[in-house]
């Protein structure tokens, strides 16, 4: 069965579920984790970020990430294919510039920014094209940055809500898949990956809006949606609040880790052309 088939069937592609899976941008800017500051240092000591750089954000959701890059560079420039979210991207970010775009179509100039960022985006890229499109917006010498948001299922209770959410059968992705060779296969080396750890305080009532704001569940129908709340419910309920209260995230294989990064140093990420 196609992974889609289980999302109320009111939608039939991966590239369909990635915009109409996040029609309520301003419930995901609510309760959407942001990232730890460990990892944008790790990006600025990369890339060499500073006052001189114009940077790209990618699938830039709400915002989220967009708000903690921008004080690190000189410029940032967003991107998104997703109404609703560019939408809540314009309330909670007004300052930056937000565009209608894909990752197969970005509407910049020809080497117009110094390195691209995809936060919790580029598993729903077609990468292929994607990385091309990258590196034509990429001056020579740029580079390209991913991270993701991993839950941390080695604690019980976060296991559990995985299953209850149906995550193992219709997960748009695997959760802590390696990007690495298909970044050296296109027009990008010197991958290098690494992970943080992380943690983010929910309320149980913020616990339920975080789940309701994956992609495949909020295009189920009514009432497979709200079957899947009541597993969810039997879960979380019985938790002390103070233990609901910390969402941590993690790469299951990846001892002490919470974020994963495919990130490739701007002096020399970009491979010559074929």
């Amino acid at each position: 069965m196609d992974e889609l088939e289980a999302c109320g069937h009111e939608v039939s592609t991966k590239r369909e579920l990635g915009i109409k899976g996040f029609s309520d941008g301003m419930s995901y800017n609510a309760v959407r984790p942001d990232y730890p500051g460990e990892a944008m240092a790790f990006f600025a000591s990369t890339f060499g970020l500073d006052g001189t750089v114009r940077a790209l954000d990618l699938g830039a959701g709400s915002g989220i990430f967009t708000r903690q890059i921008r004080d690190l560079v000189g410029e940032v420039v967003a991107v998104d294919p997703s109404a609703s979210m560019r939408e809540a991207f314009a309330a909670s970010t007004p300052d930056v510039e937000i565009l209608e775009g894909s990752d197969i179509a970005i509407p910049l100039d020809d080497e117009s920014v110094d390195v691209v960022f995809v936060a919790q985006a580029f598993h729903w890229f077609d990468v292929p094209a994607a990385l091309e499109e990258i590196r034509r917006v990429l001056r020579p010498g740029g580079g390209l940055g991913l991270i993701w948001n991993e839950r941390d299922e080695s604690v019980p209770w976060v296991r559990a809500l995985s299953l209850a959410m149906q995550w193992d059968r219709w997960q748009p992705y695997r959760v802590g898949r390696d990007f690495s060779g298909l970044l050296c296969a296109g027009p990008f080396r010197d991958v290098e990956r690494v992970t943080f750890r992380h943690a983010q305080l929910l309320t149980k009532e913020s616990l339920y809006q975080r789940v309701l704001t994956t992609s495949y569940i909020s295009v189920m129908s009514e009432t497979e949606r709200t079957a899947l709340m009541r597993d969810v419910a039997k879960v979380v309920e019985p938790l002390e609040t103070a233990r609901c209260c910390i969402w941590r995230f993690a790469l299951e294989t990846r001892s002490g880790g919470e974020y994963d990064f495919l990130a490739c140093p701007r002096l020399s990420s970009l491979a010559t052309p074929s």
